[in-house]
């Protein structure tokens, strides 16, 4: 009787696991049109058995950052970084107001560069781009020219917030909020070199306390974006798991939505924000849940990649990767914030154990 009863339970664990196995690999994409707009409804897991799908694995290649006794491989803040034709890695520090060189081996080469308001200097630079022959950086109230060598060649005056993205024209997409006010809002528009605006993309009501005394909330609703290869321009609500691509005329063409099931919201993650603004628990209103959306990132293969709240060990988060045609292909696990992608290698900021700022460089495998 006893042992029939467990074949019973064992039949019925086994026929659960197909079950499951079924209805994941069921799992289907709905393309629809709506109006002008390509929708696709992507379900909770990956689906396999699209052309598209891929088995991308990540080789870790190279860590720069890593020598505390050389100040050369020590970085302040990393706030983006990228790599010419040649490998060269080029990694803008936003906190030592200068940008780092390395080779592809990750040895030291230069720095561009320093902190100043004259030519050639910065006040905390955040993006830069290599377009035509020439660097060009983004800082504090301009945007720098330099040739390939690091000398300077001009400047132009340029208000942004403090994130942008170049096209492969050097137009900028940036976040530029409207006058303060009862209906304030945060705009994302792109700008042509001259910093007039093209476009708007995207706008959003920006609603703060009323008082002082009035909380304010901690994941308040913001405009995330990038931009694709084929400069196109990718932007979410972060607390809304939506992609939106909009073309060079500034319509959205393409929408991508996907199931998700919330994190939920736990005291280390408290703890955590807290430190990072400087604030006390009874200043904010903290959610149930954490938004859908941590980040987003587009490779050279025009695929997107939206970086979730959900972790594994090792501070591994977990990253959704969407095909060229918002298709959801790939779930993996990565070690650092991707910044930049070419020719096969992928370069994340990531810490060390002391909570340095390094450069992790992962050949990409695709199977």
């Amino acid at each position: 009787m006893m042992k029939g009863k467990k074949t019973m339970i064992l039949i019925m664990v086994i026929f659960s696991i197909i079950m499951i196995y079924v209805n994941l690999r069921g799992q289907k994409i709905e393309v629809k049109t709506e109006g002008r707009i390509t929708v696709v409804y992507n379900p909770q897991n990956p689906v396999e058995s699209l052309d598209s799908s891929i088995d991308m694995i990540l080789k870790q290649n190279l860590i720069i950052g890593t020598d505390e006794k050389n100040t050369d491989y020590y970085f302040e803040a990393i706030s983006d970084i990228k790599s010419d034709g040649n490998g060269n890695i080029y990694i803008v520090d936003e906190q030592a107001h200068c940008i780092n060189v390395f080779n592809k081996n990750g040895n030291y080469i230069k720095n561009i560069g320093r902190k100043g308001r004259g030519p050639g200097e910065f006040i905390a630079p955040t993006e830069m781009a290599i377009l035509e022959g020439k660097i060009i950086v983004y800082s504090l109230g301009r945007i720098s020219y330099f040739d390939l060598e690091g000398h300077f060649i001009t400047m132009k005056k340029a208000m942004f917030g403090r994130i942008v993205c170049f096209d492969s024209k050097g137009n900028i997409i940036a976040q530029q909020p409207s006058h303060p006010g009862k209906d304030m809002k945060l705009f994302l528009r792109k700008f042509n070199l001259e910093s007039q605006i093209l476009y708007t993309v995207a706008s959003l009501a920006m609603e703060g306390p009323k008082s002082p005394e009035e909380k304010r909330e901690a994941f308040p609703e913001t405009i995330l974006y990038t931009i694709r290869k084929d400069d196109s321009i990718v932007w979410a609500n972060r607390n809304k798991y939506e992609l939106n691509l909009v073309d060079d005329r500034g319509h959205i063409f393409l929408k991508i939505k996907k199931k998700f099931n919330p994190v939920p919201l736990t005291e280390e993650h408290k703890k955590t924000f807290l430190a990072y603004v400087d604030g006390t628990e009874d200043q904010y209103n903290f959610p149930k849940y954490l938004p859908p959306i941590r980040y987003v990132f587009a490779d050279d293969k025009n695929r997107i990649f939206v970086n979730t709240y959900k972790k594994e060990r090792d501070d591994k988060y977990i990253y959704d990767i969407f095909d060229s045609k918002g298709r959801y292909v790939e779930k993996i696990a990565i070690k650092g914030l991707p910044m930049f992608c070419r020719n096969g290698y992928l370069y994340c900021r990531a810490e060390d154990k002391n909570n340095f700022h390094q450069v992790i460089r992962y050949l990409t495998e695709i199977e």
